[in-house]
């Protein structure tokens, strides 16, 4: 049998049931002219506020990040009736007349709908330094009605206290009582080869510190960890504020998972190594916190010898230890890349990429009470090189859903679909303007 045919099967098989979720066709939003990228750990690039709004964030650029070879980070916005705003360049990144840029960004609102999107930024770098000696954390803000700054801010100062202090792939939320929270990983306190994982927290206005020095955001101590360089974290907040991290101990595939708690006000955490070998710097861990205090994270699973498999791990509110992991697909095909968003009845809703009949987004909900996959569907139209899916979910129960082609060397898109529609009545009309 041929991959395409046993693709088209595979297609016919999963949209000949019926599925609770009618997504609109796949849209490419972008126009191939850059290499448009989605963030290392896409969770955190979309966030919607208080109207329904849909906030995004993506990046452009290619292997190496200079002034010659610029980098850019976007924001856009998009409703269900007047679909994307225009593609805008918001980091302000340039030394003299060249702009450099930033990578990697990850965007909150607050409850005031202000929009928050921070970044990696290779600004304070220098040539000799090849743009990669003093790499700092960067951000700005967009409030209801106006526009980002002319100026960005600056929210971490390291100035370069070796050629490889650099931070990178910050990711933003913000907590109940309004506080912001910045992870990151660091090598301020190494030769370079080393990282940590650093937490900075904003006071109850959303207003930070940019004073505050790097030993105070320190969450690990190297010494705990002097073989194993700590990576690309990612972090939600639960209703008691409390900050949860999960992340990769290494800069290669079949690393460790780890995880840890920072309540409020801690300044270290007791780090949890949750699977060995099972997740990946390129591919690396996604978290959140369920509405009932459930705290979960997903993987694609390097440790698996029968092939890497989406896996779940799921910390029930109250408990100290995570469940045994989940397999969600198990198959002899890969499948990796996975994000999740948790429902108000406790569902877990994914995308992942899966290589069944060729490379497909998949969409699924996962009902923990009777272990099962209720849905799976492809929301890419054909097999291709696709990665990254991230997955947001709208107060009206709608799903949204972005992903990334990664095209050639210099050229790649992203792609939206959603299962919100415009309103077809004349009352649901009106209600647009309560």
């Amino acid at each position: 049998m041929s991959k395409r045919t046993f693709s088209l099967l595979f297609m016919g098989a999963l949209c000949g049931a019926s599925f609770a979720a009618d997504f609109t066709a796949p849209q490419r939003i972008t126009n191939g002219a850059a290499k448009y990228n989605l963030s290392r750990t896409p969770n955190s690039i979309l966030a919607l506020d208080s109207a329904g709004k849909l906030h995004l964030t993506y990046w452009s650029g290619g292997i190496q990040t200079t002034p010659g070879t610029p980098s850019y980070v976007y924001y856009r916005s998009w409703t269900v009736t007047e679909g994307f705003s225009p593609q805008v360049s918001i980091d302000d990144s340039r030394v003299g007349p060249n702009h450099v840029g930033g990578r990697h960004p990850s965007i909150t609102v607050t409850a005031d709908n202000t929009v928050w999107v921070v970044w990696h930024d290779h600004r304070d770098s220098t040539a000799d330094g090849n743009w990669i000696n003093n790499v700092e954390i960067y951000g700005d803000r967009l409030p209801p009605g106006g526009s980002f700054g002319s100026t960005d801010i600056r929210l971490t100062n390291t100035n370069a206290g070796h050629p490889g202090d650099n931070g990178y792939t910050p990711k933003i939320a913000r907590g109940p009582d309004g506080r912001l929270s910045l992870a990151w990983y660091d090598s301020h306190f190494s030769s370079g080869d080393f990282a940590d994982i650093f937490l900075k927290t904003s006071d109850p206005l959303g207003v930070f510190d940019l004073g505050e020095p790097m030993s105070a955001m320190r969450l690990t101590d190297l010494a705990d960890h002097p073989t194993i360089p700590y990576s690309v974290p990612d972090f939600a907040v639960d209703s008691s504020g409390t900050r949860h991290l999960a992340w990769a101990g290494g800069y290669g595939p079949d690393v460790n998972l780890y995880y840890a708690a920072a309540p409020l006000g801690a300044t270290t955490v007791q780090e949890v190594l949750l699977a060995p070998g099972a997740t990946d710097f390129f591919d690396p861990p996604r978290m959140v916190c369920a509405p009932n205090g459930d705290v979960w994270i997903a993987c694609g699973d390097d440790s698996n010898p029968q092939g890497e498999d989406v896996v779940l791990f799921r910390r029930r509110a109250g408990q100290p230890t995570f469940d045994p992991p989940i397999s969600i697909a198990p198959d002899p095909a890969r499948q990796y890349a996975p994000d999740l968003e948790v429902d108000s009845q406790g569902k877990v809703h994914l995308v992942w990429v899966d290589e069944r009949g060729g490379a497909h987004v998949l969409y699924g909900v996962y009902d923990p009470l009777l272990d099962q996959l209720l849905e799976e569907q492809p929301v890419t139209p054909e097999p291709g090189n696709w990665a990254r899916p991230s997955l947001a979910l709208g107060p009206d129960g709608d799903t949204h859903v972005i992903w990334e082609e990664d095209r050639a060397l210099g050229e790649g898109d992203i792609w939206f679909c959603t299962t919100k529609r415009p309103p077809t009545s004349s009352v649901e009309a009106w209600s647009l303007y309560e």
